[in-house]
């Protein structure tokens, strides 16, 4: 079935977008209080230049830039491949927006997946003696509940707070990724808290039954190019799950 936007499609990604973004932070971070900034790669530049602009602030002394490709940077598609990694993708266009120094960057150019982001960078920080005990991930607005989720799981010494640039569901799409995608990624990333959390690759998250129903319906209204095997028969459903 063709996947098509129209007020329902509205009304469920809706419903979607305010519960994964629900974990930001709103207020600005306190200068000085975390370790670094850890910016999750994507095809999204607007995440390397909020990170930019957080370090700016004096968020953090340090920003971590993760990435080597995913689906879509990698060409899933039809979309172009980036001809480089996404962190350093991501760290041009952080020195284009706040003149970060190179001293302040560092680049995690292999994970190719959330996990790997921060099993990488973790290895990566203790690499250089840096301790990290309070740190932000920013990452596109909608992916709040599994980077936090994703954080606990495979960094649980560190506190976590997620932040991310600024926009609500009507005003995230654009020229680079549309309304109609957009949809299709909330339910992947809907569909991801419930078969990783069974998989054990992230923590267990609440999904709220209404949030649950409206995950359901736009499966079935064709919006699945986000969708991941959910062959998860081996693994228990997490406490954390609300079945509706």
């Amino acid at each position: 079935m063709a996947a098509t936007i129209d007020d329902e499609v509205h009304a469920l990604a809706q419903r979607l977008w305010d519960f994964h973004t629900a974990p930001a932070a709103h207020s600005p971070p306190t200068p000085g209080e975390h370790d670094i900034i850890l910016a999750l790669g994507s095809h999204d530049l607007r995440v390397a230049e909020h990170a930019a602009h957080l370090w700016d602030a004096g968020a953090a002394p340090l920003i971590v830039l993760s990435g080597q490709r995913g689906r879509r940077t990698a060409g899933a598609h039809g979309h172009d491949r980036w001809p480089r990694p996404e962190a350093e993708e991501f760290a041009q266009t952080a020195r284009a927006t706040a003149g970060i120094p190179s001293t302040a960057m560092l680049l995690e150019t292999h994970a190719t997946n959330t996990a790997e982001n921060f099993t990488h960078s973790r290895a990566l920080t203790a690499a250089h003696g840096i301790a990290v005990t309070r740190a932000i991930v920013t990452a596109k607005p909608y992916m709040g509940q599994r980077a936090l989720a994703t954080a606990t799981a495979h960094w649980p010494e560190a506190r976590w707070t997620f932040h991310c640039f600024a926009g609500g569901y009507t005003d995230y799409p654009n020229a680079d990724t549309p309304t109609e995608e957009l949809v299709h990624f909330l339910v992947g990333d809907t569909q991801r808290l419930d078969v990783y959390a069974r998989r054990r690759w992230s923590s267990p998250v609440d999904i709220p039954d209404d949030v649950w129903r409206a995950y359901e319906l736009l499966v079935a209204r064709g919006f699945t190019n986000h969708l991941v095997d959910n062959d998860t028969t081996s693994h228990p459903r997490p406490t954390g799950r609300s079945v509706p």
